[in-house]
This record gives structure tokens, C-alpha cells and sequence, in this order.
């Protein structure tokens, strides 16, 4: 493993898009601890976490972060208990700091923007979970008011990019949340008042739903 890795180019972009999956980032963050297979990190996620990840979804992280040069394959060992010519790959992290050339991001290919059609299957899948979300004029309130949040993040996403540029190098997890941060922060004033005013009434909306449905009251704990 490498003290230190610079990432440039498609592999900046890669590890960025990488790191935005929860789940890779704690695969990451096991790997700089020591070596380990897909099995044994499906049994360190139902340890540390509680969570079942099949083999194969496992699998496909690691080939994601593989590819995105965040970590690489480091030998085989025997599956089992070493009575088997069944061999298993090992990974490890590439390096104990990764870090991405910053100058490098402006060709990141951002998700796009939400559309009315992304926005009514998420209100569809909250009903399938519990979500009381009633079937009336309020619903088009709002899915308004969350194509309108959307928006208004968009709107200083490229100014946070420019602040960012001002440091050669970053760690990519650390720049997604700064990204995520500035570009709130880099709204003039009218919109960023906007913005936390329509991110109340988006929350509180899908807050009460849960509350009124599925979701069990807070305050009982």
C-alpha cells in the first residue's frame, strides 16, 4: 500500500462518482485497515453494521473502486479452510491517503437535474413504504417544491467548483461534502433563504407523512 496517491483525470472522476455509495466508502475505510476477500467483507458489514450485502453486490463495489484506482487486488488466498483449490481474491487499499486533483473536476459529469417523472416515482415509492402522502392537490405542492430545492442547489454548484480549484488536492470524499456545502453556501441572498425555506417545507411534508403512516412518533423514544 502507498503512503500517498494522487488521483488525475478519469480516475479523479471515477473515485468522486465511487465515493458517493455510502457502502463504498466503509469498504474503502475496512481496506486501509488490512486485506480482505468479498466474503469476509459481507461478514464485516453484517458485524459492524447489521447489514446483509449479497457476495455479488459486494463484488460489484469492489470493482468500482478497483477501476476508479481507490483499491487493488492484492493476491489470492484458499477459500475455506485451505482444503480447496478454490481460490479467492484479496483487496487492499491502494494507498492510506487518496487524494484527487481538484483542477481535474470541472469534466465531472454531475447527475442531472430531477424531473417531474423521477419525482412522482419517489413519492410512489414512499406510499409502497408507508408514507400516508395523500392523494390531492398536495401532492403537486409538493413535488413543485422539490424540483424547486433541486434547482436551487444547482444554481451555485459551479461557484463551489471554482472555490474548490483553489486547492490543488483533496481527499474526494471531502470534496463531495464541500461541494455539496458551497454550493448552498455560494447562493445569493433571495435564494439561499429560498432554499432552506423550501427544504423545511419539503421535510416537514415528508416528515408528517412518515409520522402518519409507517413511521413510528420520535418523541416515544
Amino acid at each position: 500500500m502507498e503512503a500517498v496517491r494522487i488521483l488525475t483525470g478519469d480516475q479523479a472522476v471515477d473515485a468522486v462518482r465511487a465515493l458517493y455509495d455510502e457502502n463504498r466508502r466503509r469498504i474503502l475505510n475496512a481496506l486501509k485497515a488490512r486485506t480482505m476477500s468479498a466474503t469476509e467483507l459481507v461478514q464485516f458489514f453484517e458485524r459492524e453494521y447489521g447489514t446483509e450485502l449479497k457476495p455479488q453486490t459486494i463484488r460489484y463495489h469492489l470493482k468500482e473502486l478497483e477501476k476508479s484506482g481507490l483499491i487493488i487486488q492484492n493476491g489470492y488466498e484458499p477459500a475455506g479452510n485451505g482444503g480447496t483449490h478454490i481460490m479467492k481474491k484479496m483487496y487492499t487499499a491502494s494507498a492510506e491517503t487518496v487524494l484527487i486533483a481538484t483542477s481535474k473536476m470541472s469534466d465531472f459529469p454531475d447527475k442531472d437535474p430531477l424531473e417531474l417523472k423521477q419525482i412522482v416515482d419517489i413519492v410512489s415509492v414512499m406510499r409502497n413504504l408507508g408514507f400516508a402522502i395523500p392523494e390531492n392537490g398536495e401532492v403537486k405542492v409538493t413535488i413543485d417544491k422539490f424540483l424547486e430545492w433541486d434547482k436551487l442547489w444547482r444554481k451555485g454548484r459551479d461557484a463551489a467548483r471554482e472555490v474548490l480549484e483553489e486547492v490543488p488536492e483533496l481527499d474526494p470524499t471531502v470534496y463531495i461534502t464541500l461541494r455539496r456545502i458551497l454550493s448552498v453556501l455560494q447562493l445569493n441572498d433571495k435564494d439561499y433563504e429560498r432554499y432552506w425555506e423550501v427544504s423545511r417545507n419539503v421535510t416537514d411534508i415528508f416528515r408528517e407523512a412518515y409520522r402518519a403512516g409507517a413511521g413510528k412518533n420520535p418523541e416515544v423514544y
